[in-house]
């Protein structure tokens, strides 16, 4: 038995009414979505944070004979690393929904894989 590129739509087709003969909770990938914007824009605002801080830190002017200035630029460094923090959680959280979401979809297609498999199995002992 071989599928066509033809029987693509139609299987296409057969998985979606089969997932929604199954019932399942399908309304939280909106907020997964939502948050992984929130990640991807956590790791950006992150990383310009800690950008911005580098600037600040490199825009101190240097006075000879004093030690202040180097106080000045060291001020900067929780700012920084600050940043790296948001940057770092905003890509666990991306991670985290976007592998959630991933997996799911995954299980799901072994879980109905393995369900055609019994019911082609089953038709075929009746025969």
């Amino acid at each position: 038995m071989t599928e066509t590129v033809n029987d693509a739509p139609d299987r296409a087709d057969r998985f979606r009414a089969d997932v929604a003969a199954m019932r399942l909770k399908t309304g939280r990938s909106d907020a997964e979505l939502r948050l992984q914007i929130l990640g991807v824009v956590l790791m950006i605002v992150g990383v310009a944070v800690a950008f911005g801080a580098y600037r600040a830190a490199t825009n101190v002017t240097a006075t000879p004979g004093t030690n202040v200035d180097v106080l000045n630029s060291n001020a900067y460094i929780p700012l920084a690393i600050a940043g790296l923090a948001i940057s770092l959680s905003g890509g666990f959280v991306f991670l985290r929904y976007s592998l959630a979401r991933f997996l799911r979809f995954w299980l799901l297609r072994q879980s109905y894989e393995q369900q055609a498999a019994l019911d082609e199995a089953a038709g075929r002992t009746r025969l």
